[in-house]
């Protein structure tokens, strides 16, 4: 732990951000479009003389021979590895309550999670210990801790970032993606996670920009600080001209539930070696034996309802360019309140419906709740319009300064 500076290592300790610190962390290019950017990795993705510990104690397997191939684009692009962010076990959650490697803690209030199941790399990019931090999402892994967090970040089209070299939960819906202080950071880093290049995007009048809105669920049952600052979202963008339309898209907590049959029954699969497995915890293996219940015919409805949901978002996003939701339901809950599988579904209940959908999907700070704590917001693209939504997300953040919040003691971006 010597390599890294001495205020990044006592601040990631006391926010329990990283599983491990790595000394090398040396990019290959010197000139790329990420030259200098310190980058963690959740540690469920391959790094390169590493051990993948997937949030578990030992014994693990030995370390990675070589990169993820994200991991590799990164270091290509100029960017340097430092450390492998701390998660749930397994990835199978939604608190980063990690019995091993420490309940990670949120950096504006560390009673407080910082959700999951990527939590140690959205705590990482709010407590300024990286430029830029990886992580994955299933059913909101990358969305929730960045709204709990107040961070930026992408799930992508299903598909567009390569995930070799990450362990695998429900593969039908894993995606990798960035989570950054801002949409512009977010964009470049895809660029170089997916391999597309960087061909230049005209900037968004936000003014042109059509905006779908739920009437129904989304806006049900949401803590006042989370319905005002998805108000104050809205009421910018209609300020700049956008066009909100309110739309009907019923029966998503079917959804719900069917995205959640889904995700248990393929991710038992994945995680059979671990059904067992006495490093796991009471929760996780709560969260396995549910999965372990779903029957055939559960699958077959979910899918019924999975291809129903999938092509009416189509219909709504043919007219419209984006659809707007909350991220969340609550801001970022006292730790240690609840079961495991119930407060990892009650974060979700707004993120996973989405997943299913395979589309890109934008998390955004919004106005923080009265006690100062982030709240936050999607973006849902059209289909494989990855780069049109960041640039949306530019727009946004180019109006309004919600991004820039950072929490107490956050170290100075020169930190490294």
């Amino acid at each position: 732990m010597s390599g890294a500076p001495a205020a990044v290592v006592a601040l990631a300790t006391r926010l329990n951000a990283f599983t491990q610190l790595i000394e090398d962390g040396i990019a290959a290019e010197k000139n790329g479009p990420m030259a200098g950017w310190t980058i963690a990795v959740k540690d469920n993705i391959d790094v390169a003389g590493t051990v993948r510990t997937d949030g578990l104690r030992g014994p693990h397997p030995p370390a990675a021979v070589i990169d993820a191939e994200v991991v590799r684009r990164l270091r290509a692009a100029g960017a340097r590895i430092v450390a492998k962010a701390n998660l749930e076990e397994i990835s199978f959650g939604a608190t980063t309550q990690n019995d091993t490697w420490g309940a990670c803690r949120n950096p504006w209030d560390p009673d407080r999670i910082p959700g999951g199941s990527s939590g140690g790399s959205a705590v990482a990019v709010a407590a300024g210990l990286v430029r830029l931090a990886i992580g994955t999402d299933t059913g909101g892994s990358l969305r929730n801790p960045a709204a709990f967090c107040g961070v930026t970040t992408l799930r992508p089209s299903h598909g567009l970032v390569p995930t070799l070299g990450v362990t695998p939960l429900s593969p039908s819906m894993d995606v990798v993606g960035p989570l950054a202080r801002s949409a512009a950071e977010a964009r470049i880093a895809l660029e170089v996670m997916a391999g597309t290049g960087s061909r230049p995007l005209p900037p968004r009048d936000l003014s042109s920009l059509t905006v779908a809105v739920p009437e129904q669920y989304f806006l049900d049952d949401l803590e006042p600080a989370v319905a005002a600052g998805f108000r104050d979202l809205l009421d910018l963008l209609g300020a700049h001209g956008a066009k909100i339309r309110r739309v009907a898209l019923r029966d998503v907590d079917r959804v719900h539930q069917a995205m959640a049959a889904l995700q248990n029954s393929e991710a038992i699969r994945h995680l059979r070696p671990y059904w067992h497995d006495a490093r796991v915890c009471a929760g996780i293996k709560g969260r396995i034996e549910a999965g372990r219940r779903v029957t055939t015919e559960e699958i077959e409805s979910a899918l019924a309802v999975a291809f129903d949901w999938r092509a009416r978002v189509d219909e709504v996003l043919a007219e419209a360019d984006v659809i707007a939701v909350p991220a969340t339901p609550f801001v970022a809950p006292v730790a240690g309140d609840g079961d495991l599988t119930l407060v990892s579904r009650r974060i979700n209940q707004l993120t996973g419906c989405w997943s299913v959908t395979g589309l890109p999907v934008l998390g955004l700070p919004v106005s923080p709740s009265p006690a100062g704590l982030p709240v936050g917001a999607q973006l849902v693209g059209r289909r494989g319009a990855d780069r049109a939504l960041l640039v949306v997300g530019e727009a946004v953040q180019a109006v309004s300064d919600w991004h820039r919040r950072r929490p107490p003691g956050a170290l100075p971006d020169d930190a490294w």
